[in-house]
């Protein structure tokens, strides 16, 4: 094999060259970004490895844009018999992600650092003994909920991705979700006797969402945090005893919240974070019934499983 030809297979970008409007040569980039076997293309006419007119036009026109082409984001760039792709789906939804994850940030530390504000005017205006203590109470309870947002925000560029067991992260998340499980009378039941490769930090912070997320809007008692294999893979979930929901998927949307939530407060930001997290090491964040109550979770791919 020529070492130009040799370099065509090994790219990561899709090559497809041309020639009178038909098909010379396809890359194995180019196949997958196609959804095409080369061998069924080659010297056929473009439209037929394509089709997709707009692209057709590029290839045939020369230029460069992005495209939306069945469901995937493509960047293109077209000369004279040679058409480039570049899939940067997951790179627009990765920014998407961000963004609505940025605004809902903000708004998010706005409200605390709001009340904040306020209980220390009321403190420095003048208080009986018993309302200074009951302001110090709330002030002490809006830093731990900043707290929370701010261990909350470390995950979002995890860099270290050992393989260590998952047992490693429970009295991490017992202490400092200590006042919270003593509050609500719960307390966690660990059955996660599995390995996983991944940054230990973005586990904890997906597991952090998760337990909180069932203290606040589950009944009390028992949060189980459970992993079990999983399509070759495995599944690490947080199982409440709640009355199971009408719908999940769509609680995984920045700013959505469920029907449960709404007499607690918060921005719905948590499963959005946690969905970003999970799709960063290849898995997938989900929620399902199951047979006591509801399980919200993640997925790790085989490859992730010590």
């Amino acid at each position: 094999m020529h070492p130009y030809q040799a370099a065509l297979e090994a790219a990561r970008e899709g090559v497809l060259l041309h020639e009178q409007g038909a098909v010379t040569y396809v890359n194995p980039s180019a196949e997958r970004i196609l959804g095409i076997r080369r061998e069924r293309v080659a010297g056929r006419p473009l439209i037929v490895a394509l089709r997709d007119h707009r692209l057709e036009a590029l290839a045939l026109e020369g230029g460069e844009g992005t495209l939306e082409v069945r469901g995937r984001v493509l960047e293109v760039r077209a000369v004279p018999g040679v058409l480039l792709l570049w899939d940067v789906t997951e790179v627009h939804r990765r920014l998407e992600d961000l963004e609505a994850a940025r605004h809902a940030l903000a708004h998010e530390f706005r409200t605390p650092v709001a009340g904040m504000a306020a209980l220390l005017e009321a403190l420095e205006g003048g208080l009986s003994a018993e309302e200074a203590a009951e302001v110090r109470r709330l002030l002490r309870a809006e830093v731990d909920r900043l707290a929370r947002l701010v261990e909350g925000v470390d995950f979002m560029a995890p860099q270290r991705e050992p393989c260590f067991p998952l047992a490693e992260l429970k009295p991490r998340l017992e202490r400092f979700l200590s006042g919270m499980l003593k509050a609500r009378g719960a307390r966690l039941v660990w059955d996660a006797p599995h390995r996983v490769r991944a940054d230990p930090d973005a586990v904890y912070q997906v597991l952090l969402n998760l337990v909180e997320n069932a203290l606040k809007y589950g009944p009390p008692g028992e949060v189980l945090v459970v992993s079990e294999p999983y399509e070759g893979g495995l599944r690490l979930e947080v199982r409440d005893y709640g009355a199971p929901l009408e719908e999940y998927k769509g609680l995984f949307q920045p700013g959505r919240r469920g029907v449960h939530a709404a007499s607690v407060r918060g921005s719905g930001l948590g499963l959005a974070l946690v969905r970003r997290v999970a799709r960063g090491w290849g898995g997938e964040a989900y929620g399902r019934a199951w047979a006591e109550g509801n399980a919200f979770g993640v997925t790790f791919p085989p490859e992730r499983v010590g």
